[in-house]
């Protein structure tokens, strides 16, 4: 799941309000990225040996320090889909500071009413409103149906809609594995806090995946098996391909 928190100029509370989730929603095991919109000049500083090396024409660049692993990829059309597709497979949510016209979920943050105003006007989606304001005196609870909410107060938003959009993610197969009579069953379970999507066995089983059109697909056993025996039992007869290999990645593209 993407968020974006957006703001007016400096000072606004974005930076702080994602280091605060960002906190928050890895305390409770959530898995969160972050995507950094910079208007500006570049990320690497020029004249610096990494530069060079980018000048150069090596791409990606790879830079380790002590602490780090640094990964720094030449594009020419960079964007924030492009950014999105980095991310890991394995995160729960990536919360984005900036791209104010994308389409997805929006938190605004912002030092005043006239700044909330503003952003409304620039941003669609927005589902909540943080920041210095939230914590005004006189500060009202909404500004045209969005809520104004403290930090510990989105928590919670956020990680209700991690859990909506994981609900989304359960394959409806009804294999019943998780321990319910059904995918559907094992959702309300999940939105009433008595179950958790780490139940679903399906999800859990990451040796096959099918994606069509971005959207992964869930298998039950039998096509699952059918396909990972095909592919395997195929390649295993290819030229330069090992005996036991141990990652298979195939992709058809449909005219």
């Amino acid at each position: 799941m993407v968020i974006h928190v957006i703001g007016i100029g400096r000072n606004s509370g974005k930076t702080r309000l994602i280091e605060g989730l960002t906190r928050e929603l890895t305390k409770r095991d959530y898995r969160v990225a972050t995507v950094k919109h910079i208007f500006e000049g570049t990320f690497d500083t020029a004249y610096k040996d990494t530069w060079k090396h980018l000048q150069a024409g090596a791409n990606p660049i790879i830079a380790v320090t002590s602490k780090e692993l640094v990964s720094i990829k030449a594009c020419t059309d960079p964007s924030l889909e492009k950014a999105l597709h980095e991310v890991p497979r394995d995160v729960d949510v990536v919360l984005v500071e900036g791209f104010k016209e994308s389409d997805n979920p929006k938190i605004l943050t912002a030092r005043s009413l006239g700044q909330v105003e503003e952003l409304k006007e620039l941003a669609t989606q927005a589902i909540a409103i943080s920041g210095p304001i939230a914590s005004e005196k006189g500060c009202p609870s909404t500004v045209q149906d969005t809520p104004i909410l403290e930090l510990g107060e989105v928590v919670p938003l956020v990680e209700r809609r991690l859990l909506e959009a994981a609900v989304k993610r359960l394959p409806e197969i009804d294999c019943r594995r998780c321990g319910y009579e059904s995918c559907k069953a094992l959702a309300t379970a999940i939105l009433e806090g008595k179950a958790s999507i780490d139940q679903c066995k399906t999800l859990a089983e990451r040796d096959v995946v099918l994606t069509v059109d971005g959207k992964p697909i869930a298998l039950s056993a039998f096509p699952k098996n059918f396909v990972r025996n095909t592919v395997l039992g195929m390649i295993k007869t290819l030229r330069g391909v090992k005996a036991a290999p141990h990652a298979i990645s195939l992709e058809i593209e449909l005219d």
